[in-house]
């Protein structure tokens, strides 16, 4: 019998139909796991455990900072128990980016018809290496990263409500970024390219979209083996508002201060000691970090339609 893992944010609205709905479509037909989270980085515990039992499918189920536990998790299991599991992102967060690029998941009776398919793509990993507190880190991300502007917009979304939708407090908090963010110098290096100056926002992002729906990264590929990199030198209040339909549509923004670039592996650095890291809607650690794709590192479950 095939074994299904269900990792849920702890905070699931209405986690009974949720637990009803999994009884209908999977219980008696597969070994079904069932953990709600309970802290941040629980979700990275229960998975490592849970890959010891031989898992073929593993659903992440909440937003992007769930589904990335649940990766960071899968990574580190050896890999001949990752050539097994499947994965599946079952988005019921606030951003759900990833799943704007991978597909989305619509309901618990789509899940299983995916499942039955047995349809699977190829999934990069990116590992970045950091420092945190004078430690070495290692973290990998599925869908995005950034510094500058974008650190501090996730740091407002992490201290802040939601009581007016995930949408409007996005836009409140991105332009409160605006009027407090100011430029830094930052240096990137690779193979490809080099660059060196003061920046608003560096992206490095494996899937389109971040920020709730904005494709800041149209040329990003899941499967590709590299990161769409993009860099905005300055951009104000102004010209984001006026090409946001341009970004929700995943479209290229024509201004001469935005570059778009793709590498397989680079190092930032920068000699401002605050300069905000933000990875799959979470901010972590500090420059220089170093990142390099895993080219197909994971499989996830074939959506023949992705959402943009």
């Amino acid at each position: 019998m095939k074994k299904i893992a269900f990792i849920v944010r702890g905070n699931l609205k209405d986690p009974d139909k949720f637990r009803s709905n999994i009884s209908k479509y999977f219980q008696g037909e597969f070994d079904v796991y069932l953990k709600f989270t309970r802290r941040s980085g629980h979700a990275i515990q229960i998975v490592e455990e849970l890959m010891e039992q031989g898992l073929d499918y593993l659903v992440g189920v909440g937003g992007d900072g769930t589904f990335s536990e649940v990766v960071n998790g899968y990574m580190l299991a050896p890999p001949e128990d990752r050539e097994r599991t499947v994965l599946a992102a079952f988005p019921r967060g606030s951003g759900n980016d990833f799943s704007r690029s991978a597909g989305k998941v619509q309901s618990m009776e789509h899940l299983y018809n995916l499942i039955k398919s047995g349809a699977t793509m190829p999934l990069d990993l990116v590992e970045a290496r950091y420092s945190e507190n004078g430690e070495e880190k290692v973290r990998y991300y599925d869908n995005s990263f950034d510094i500058g502007l974008g650190g501090l917009v996730c740091q407002f979304m992490n201290s802040s409500g939601k009581t007016w939708g995930s949408t409007f407090t996005y836009y409140y908090n991105i332009l409160r970024s605006f009027l407090l963010f100011k430029r830094i110098p930052v240096e990137l290096t690779s193979d490809e390219f080099h660059f060196q100056g003061r920046v608003l926002l560096i992206v490095l992002n494996n899937g389109r979209y971040f920020g709730s729906g904005l494709g800041i990264a149209p040329g990003a590929r899941l499967d590709d083996g590299k990161v769409n990199v993009v860099i905005a030198r300055k951009v104000n209040i102004l010209q984001f508002l006026f090409y946001t339909s341009l970004l929700r549509k995943a479209k290229r923004i024509p201004l001469g201060e935005v570059f778009y670039h793709e590498v397989s592996k680079c190092t930032l650095s920068s000699p401002k000691k605050d300069c905000p890291i933000e990875m799959d809607g979470e901010v972590v650690g500090n420059v220089p970090i170093h990142i390099q794709v895993i080219k197909h590192a994971a499989r996830i479950i074939k959506i023949e339609n992705p959402s943009e």
